[in-house]
């Protein structure tokens, strides 16, 4: 749904404390101008549970608001019903993990490059590896979209959907690991009061292909403190750094060749 539709339902919410009604997700897979809703995902893989929540604001939404902190989700959770029941499993001594993710699938103009791509939560704001070029990419939003498929139904967007399931029931996000099935190569989930980076996979404008990586400036964080929940995109910088997919080892060698001048020079 869009965020400012969301705020009625936010509101209703609150007032009503019976919960989030299960509605439908803006996919990737809609290849709509403004991409899909972005998606938080907690898993508790000591329970063996997991909660997700449709956080109302799409690719765009978020791309024009990355300069700021945001930070309206924490009322949300704790009115929710399907986080309440999650919290009624939970220990802060269990397995715990969490991410944020969503996309943008259209590319067939050069002004669809800067949205274009698989945007996620990294437990590193520069992984060794990405995805390498548009098809892997398009695989790991393949992989989003079969997730997103398994926890909604089929109703309006301008709903809010929260989900909370155990193993063996549809929709149980556990199964995707902390990497999408080893679709994204790297970990997108982290600990419960773990910052993480955000990162967009993108593709080189020079060939629409080469696998490149945008670092936003914000973290987000999530964290529970006696029994109530925290979630925002928090800004520590505003910039945001297009990165090769090159550039990682590149840096590496450099680094290397500092090293020996040092010592030659000792």
């Amino acid at each position: 749904m869009k965020i400012l539709a969301k705020s009625v339902a936010v509101a209703a919410i609150a007032m009503s404390m019976t919960g989030v009604a299960e509605a439908r997700i803006q996919a990737i897979g809609d290849a709509t101008a403004d991409g899909s809703e972005l998606l938080f995902n907690l898993v508790n893989y000591t329970a063996q549970n997991s909660y997700t929540l449709d956080l109302g604001i799409t690719i765009a939404q978020f791309r024009t608001s990355s300069d700021q902190t945001l930070d309206s989700w924490s009322a949300l959770l704790n009115a929710d019903s399907n986080f309440q029941a999650f919290l009624a499993t939970y220990d802060a001594s269990h397995n715990v993990t969490w991410g944020v993710s969503g996309g943008h699938q259209l590319l067939n103009e050069l002004s669809d490059l800067p949205i274009f791509g698989f945007y996620t939560t990294s437990v590193s704001a520069a992984p060794a590896v990405i995805d390498v070029n548009a098809a892997d990419i398009n695989n790991t939003q393949g992989v989003w979209s079969t997730l997103v498929a398994d926890i909604q139904t089929q109703d309006s967007n301008a709903n809010n959907l929260s989900t909370f399931r155990s193993v063996g029931e549809q929709g149980y996000t556990a199964v995707y690991g902390n990497d999408f099935l080893t679709a994204l190569p790297f970990q997108a989930q982290g600990n419960v009061g773990e910052a993480l980076a955000f990162l967009q996979e993108r593709v080189n404008a020079d060939d629409f292909d080469t696998g490149e990586l945008t670092v936003f400036g914000g973290k987000w964080l999530f964290d529970i403190n006696n029994g109530v929940a925290v979630l925002k995109y928090d800004v520590s910088a505003v910039s945001e750094v297009p990165v090769p997919a090159a550039a990682w080892m590149f840096g590496s060698a450099l680094l290397g060749l500092l090293g020996l001048n040092r010592r030659k020079a000792a």
